[in-house]
């Protein structure tokens, strides 16, 4: 798993102490489809089940929010370390706490992103009646076309969702990694990247600010609709961390505010825009000028539909974060 040399443990990040996977690892076709990477200073486990690596610090807590999941990972282990592993960290579990997250498989959110980045068709009721062609990966396709080609240079894909723009990244960059917190949305990402053979990217689950990676990392990060789901100027701070010097992001993002718990800061393209000089970023001046209104549409059922205007914004790190 070439993803194992840009990893680092979350208690060690300023060291950058790497991660190895341990012996008894079960290793499919040359990839590793369930083990553990361990941290080689002070021996923390990071679970790799059904081929997607875990890297979150609160292992207890990320599956009280997956019970059906961590139930299949239970019933499905390969080996009795990884079996007795799991089983710990289930005896740690609040059965009245446990809950399942609406971005795995089982929620709310999983078939309507599936729908968007792969399996819409131009038969379907709501795109016939757009009066231009309209594709539900528009937004996707104008994200990757700010993207320079990079040949020698990595790229990160913060909540990367199924793996779309993961997986044209890596037509642009050396490698790409996708993250994400939902394991389902990895999974498939992971699915779609092995049908098209792809070699030059890899995904994990991980937290969008807290993430297992050293310092001025990354040639390019991307961020997709992430601005209402973790606080901005934390995430702001983590992708400026991980950026190297003059290195570029691009954030799309619709400023959707229509959720619980609402945040106390709510943006909107002028404020985000101030939040981002004030960040340690230069806007480019296509983005500067002003907002743009990208088409993304989700199917949330059979006969309804979310459809949003999405902001572009692309940036390059010009300075110390103030």
């Amino acid at each position: 798993m070439r993803l194992t040399n840009h990893l680092v443990c979350l208690h060690h990040r300023d060291k950058q102490v790497r991660l190895a996977l341990n012996a008894l690892s079960v290793v499919d076709d040359n990839e590793c489809v369930e083990g553990l990477l361990v941290c080689e200073l002070c021996n923390t486990q990071y679970p790799i089940l059904d081929g997607v690596p875990i890297l979150v610090r609160d292992l207890v807590r990320y599956a009280s929010n997956r019970g059906a999941i961590y139930g299949s990972w239970l019933l499905g282990s390969k080996t009795p370390e990884m079996k007795n592993f799991l089983r710990d960290f289930a005896s740690r579990l609040n059965p009245d706490l446990v809950s399942n997250d609406r971005y795995e498989e089982d929620g709310y959110w999983f078939a309507p992103y599936k729908w968007t980045q792969y399996d819409y068709t131009y038969d379907d009721h709501f795109l016939k009646l757009l009066k231009r062609d309209t594709k539900p990966t528009e937004l996707y396709n104008k994200i990757i076309g700010q993207v320079p080609v990079r040949s020698e240079g990595l790229a990160l894909d913060l909540g990367c969702s199924m793996g779309y723009t993961t997986l044209q990244l890596s037509q642009k960059y050396s490698y790409a990694i996708g993250i994400d917190l939902s394991f389902s949305f990895v999974k498939e990402a992971r699915k779609r990247m092995s049908e098209a053979n792809i070699r030059n990217s890899e995904f994990c689950v991980a937290d969008s600010i807290d993430l297992p990676f050293g310092a001025m990392k990354f040639d390019l990060i991307l961020v997709v609709n992430l601005l209402e789901l973790v606080e901005p100027t934390r995430l702001l701070s983590s992708i400026h961390g991980l950026l190297k010097p003059h290195a570029e992001a691009v954030f799309a993002d619709p400023y959707d505010y229509n959720r619980e718990p609402k945040p106390k800061i709510q943006f909107d393209g002028r404020t985000f825009r101030t939040l981002l000089c004030n960040s340690g970023f230069e806007i480019f001046e296509k983005s500067k000028k002003a907002e743009s209104f990208i088409p993304w549409i989700l199917k949330i059922a059979n006969r309804s539909y979310l459809f949003y205007f999405v902001d572009l914004i692309r940036v390059r790190k010009i300075s110390k974060h103030r």
